[in-house]
């Protein structure tokens, strides 16, 4: 596995190579495909359950987050895509009622768009604005997963926290696909929705 992988080149780093690793781990799932990053941050955060170690895996999301979106932001900026996909990207962030920066934070509960460095490019989004809505997104998320975890590895034996947590993530992400599901539903249902200002 890919998440592996990374986080077997950074381990001898020892912790702050583990937070290289979850920096790295979601700045991939961002630009290239989906890995899942929360398994990674229940496991790297059960290396030592302490508060410390949770803060910084939470700021480390934030910063894998704001480092994936930006650097596929400048990847689509030089690549320049042709008109075509920016007029079906244009119409798609269009056509959902959130279709400014603030979808940055939608996305975290109910991800109904990909790519989203990519999004910001071809809508041309305030910078400041998707850092912010980004890195407040990333972290929220990172302290839900973490206290799963951090309640699983207080509460239970060390062989079955980690599993308990991922099962409790599991629970977190498939909601959150079945509220994105609904949001896209309900949109499509209403036709020409009002928009965000």
């Amino acid at each position: 596995m890919i998440g592996e992988d990374i986080v077997s080149l950074f381990a001898s780093l020892g912790d702050p190579g583990m937070v290289m690793a979850i920096i790295a781990i979601i700045a991939f799932d961002g630009i290239v495909f989906p890995i899942v990053p929360e398994v990674w941050t229940v496991f790297i955060f059960g290396t030592d359950p302490s508060l410390g170690w949770a803060v910084a895996i939470i700021v480390a999301s934030g910063v894998g987050s704001l480092v994936a979106n930006f650097t596929l932001y400048y990847l689509v900026r030089a690549a320049k895509l042709p008109q075509r996909i920016k007029d079906v990207m244009t119409k798609y962030t269009d056509f959902l009622v959130v279709h400014d920066e603030r979808l940055l934070l939608l996305n975290r509960i109910a991800p109904v768009v990909p790519y989203t460095g990519a999004f910001m490019a071809v809508n041309k989004w305030d910078l400041r604005k998707c850092a912010v809505y980004i890195f407040i997104g990333s972290v929220a998320k990172a302290a839900v997963v973490v206290a799963l975890a951090w309640l699983s590895y207080e509460n239970l034996r060390a062989d079955l926290a980690p599993w308990v947590a991922i099962i409790a993530v599991a629970v977190v992400l498939v909601l959150s696909i079945i509220a994105s599901y609904i949001y896209r539903r309900r949109i499509r249902l209403r036709g020409d929705a009002p928009r965000s200002q």
